[in-house]
């Protein structure tokens, strides 16, 4: 029934006979089963939250995927059925949409995938929740192995392309070094600088080269005691004299007692160098902001790294893992896919809340060292 003719009823509603409103009635529970049949024929679990946070919706999938009667869902908190996502308070009337992966354990291993995105001019939400334990043990694993597979035999290709002329051009400037000490005093300490730069430059990309390999090639990691504290201070140095000359300001809120992860930290370093780039090449013009957080709880580890960037759409979200796709002019659409398999080797998630024009936070979590099971908040 149009909304419209809804208004119309209740503004007629006290002069309506029996008859009359026994038949809007019916037609009004007609419209709502037709919809009510058609939301559980969805294998995708759909709950609708009101301004104030209380479910107000759900259908037979979501039921079956929180293995609770519908009565029960809908008086579950809203936080223990976006899985720990966020806080309403802090959703409500942001306009923000999250997506978030979310590997369960106990009682069986499985694997969702949710999605919160705001309706009705931002006051209500919808929280798509979808079970994709049936595509990982289907095969999604192998088709993701089979593709990583691909992108590494393009990407060895491409980087022995690049490789041998780079060796060269190496080469080429350590003897044009030594020709250069023959030359006169003033001629050497004019040229000797620029030759010390463009051989500092070369080394530079043979090890981002390296790295780029070393991310792409499926390898086992190499598990060590490792603070993340420290990584994220390595990966600022090495991007300082891209972010400083910009005017970006980056504000680390470290925790100190951070517990030790047992982890790889040249892969580590490699996740995290993307994405703090991808936070500052987000941010236009000359100005703006990353912060990084990291704190923890008796379950996991946490790194939090926001940007006053320019967001990401709401479209975009639903792809952004997608290779070669990519909204940068130069980007080749690799980076987060790659990041996201570094996560989910080391048995972590990555979650991405973004509103267009105001920035983006990812959050990555870790299971701590001690953790045994990981489970639904209850």
């Amino acid at each position: 029934m149009k909304q419209d003719t809804i208004d119309k009823i209740v503004s007629r509603l006290d002069h309506l006979s029996p008859e009359e409103l026994r038949s809007v009635f019916m037609r009004l529970v007609a419209d709502k089963g037709l919809l009510q049949d058609i939301f559980d024929t969805l294998r995708d679990g759909i709950i609708l939250f009101d301004p104030a946070g209380q479910a107000r919706f759900a259908n037979k999938a979501a039921a079956a995927i929180y293995a609770r009667p519908l009565r029960e869902l809908l008086r579950t908190p809203f936080e223990t059925l976006n899985g720990g996502t966020c806080r309403w308070e802090d959703l409500r009337d942001s306009g923000i949409a999250i997506t978030r992966d979310l590997q369960v354990n106990y009682p069986e291993p499985r694997h969702y995938h949710f999605h919160m995105s705001p309706i009705a001019g931002g006051s209500e939400y919808l929280l798509l929740v979808r079970d994709e334990t049936e595509q990982h043990t289907q095969g999604e694993e192998n088709a993701e192995a089979e593709q990583m597979n691909l992108l590494s035999f393009m990407a060895s290709a491409v980087a022995h392309e690049i490789g041998n002329p780079l060796n060269s051009l190496g080469l080429n400037l350590q003897l044009l070094r030594r020709k250069l000490s023959k030359l006169g005093d003033t001629e050497r300490e004019r040229l000797l600088p620029l030759l010390d730069t463009a051989l500092g430059e070369t080394q530079r990309l043979d090890t981002l080269l390296h790295q780029f390999l070393q991310s792409m090639r499926p390898t086992r990691l190499q598990r060590e005691s490792l603070n993340l504290n420290g990584i994220i201070e390595s990966v600022i140095e090495t991007l300082d004299p891209e972010i400083a000359p910009r005017g970006i300001s980056v504000h680390l809120e470290l925790s100190e007692s951070l517990p030790e992860l047992n982890a790889d930290s040249t892969q580590l370093f490699q996740a995290l160098y993307n994405l703090i780039r991808n936070a500052y090449q987000s941010i236009p013009g000359d100005d703006g902001g990353i912060y990084i957080q990291t704190a923890y709880n008796d379950n996991d580890v946490r790194v939090v790294i926001s940007d006053t960037g320019t967001g990401i759409s709401h479209e975009v979200m639903g792809s952004m893992y997608e290779p070669f796709r990519t909204t940068k002019a130069r980007g080749n659409g690799l980076g987060l896919l790659i990041v996201r398999r570094i996560i989910k080797d080391h048995g972590g998630t990555l979650a991405f809340a973004s509103k267009e024009g105001t920035g983006t936070t990812v959050t990555l979590t870790f299971p701590r060292a001690d953790r045994v099971v990981r489970l639904l908040p209850a």
